[in-house]
């Protein structure tokens, strides 16, 4: 059977640039796959086929894939360990955390969507990894945090629970004992309410480090975390969809 991801090989996803050295990346990081012990679960990935997470991978350039881990993995993989043990948010985190939403969102997004451009203006890596000050002060993080794994669960949930077809900014997933979501500040109202949410700063200053954020507990399980957030990310996402439909006519 050919490799699914065979038309990958060709550009990174990532900067789509062609002729460039590719290295692997995982779709999901080590370190989160480790912390859910999905390896040894599996994974849904590529038509539905079930494998180890860790086999989950997409061709990047090595530029690109060096960047990811450099800028997001890193401090993301410390940041979880922050939030699940309260030690709060600040300006800062949050928007590691909302790039590496988008990271996550867009690799799978490519991998499905092989014809397609990720957006018309931007590259998956320039919405990851530019900067965003024309849309910071409309972002929106939402984090809740689950309180422990159903007796019937064998693993901690790892995964997107949001589709849109326009936006490249609202994403939603659960994973490890952290649900999380971005979205612009007009769609708060259809946040659950499981949900504490901070609206980043227009612009970082000498208190964008400061813990400012404590999300609390939303959840009982992780069941109860992928089931509320998989249903009210339908609507959220067409909303933003929506959106952007209307202003791009």
């Amino acid at each position: 059977m050919k490799s699914p991801l065979k038309h990958l090989k060709r550009k990174c996803v990532a900067c789509e640039r062609s002729g460039v050295k590719m290295n692997k990346e995982h779709v999901f990081p080590q370190w989160l796959i480790l912390k859910t012990n999905t390896n040894n679960t599996g994974i849904r990935w590529m038509h539905n086929r079930k494998l180890p997470a860790l086999r989950a991978t997409l061709p990047l350039c090595c530029d690109c894939n060096s960047a990811f881990g450099k800028e997001l993995e890193g401090p993301v993989s410390i940041l979880f360990d922050d939030i699940e043990s309260n030690r709060g948010i600040s300006d800062f985190d949050a928007e590691k955390l909302i790039r590496w939403l988008w990271k996550i969102d867009g690799l799978g997004w490519c991998a499905n969507n092989p014809n397609h451009k990720y957006t018309s203006t931007r590259t998956l890596k320039e919405r990851v990894l530019y900067p965003i000050d024309s849309i910071r002060e409309n972002l929106v993080l939402a984090v809740s945090l689950i309180k422990s794994l159903h007796p019937e669960s064998d693993d901690w949930p790892m995964g997107i629970d949001s589709e849109t077809s326009l936006d490249a900014v609202f994403v939603s997933g659960v994973f490890s004992k952290i649900a999380l979501m971005v979205l612009l500040d007009p769609f708060i109202s259809l946040l659950p309410q499981n949900f504490s949410y901070y609206h980043l700063a227009s612009k970082k200053d000498s208190t964008s480090d400061a813990k400012l954020f404590f999300p609390k507990v939303g959840f009982v399980d992780d069941v109860e975390a992928v089931g509320v957030t998989y249903f009210a990310s339908k609507p959220i996402a067409k909303a933003h969809d929506d959106f952007w439909r209307e202003l791009n006519k």
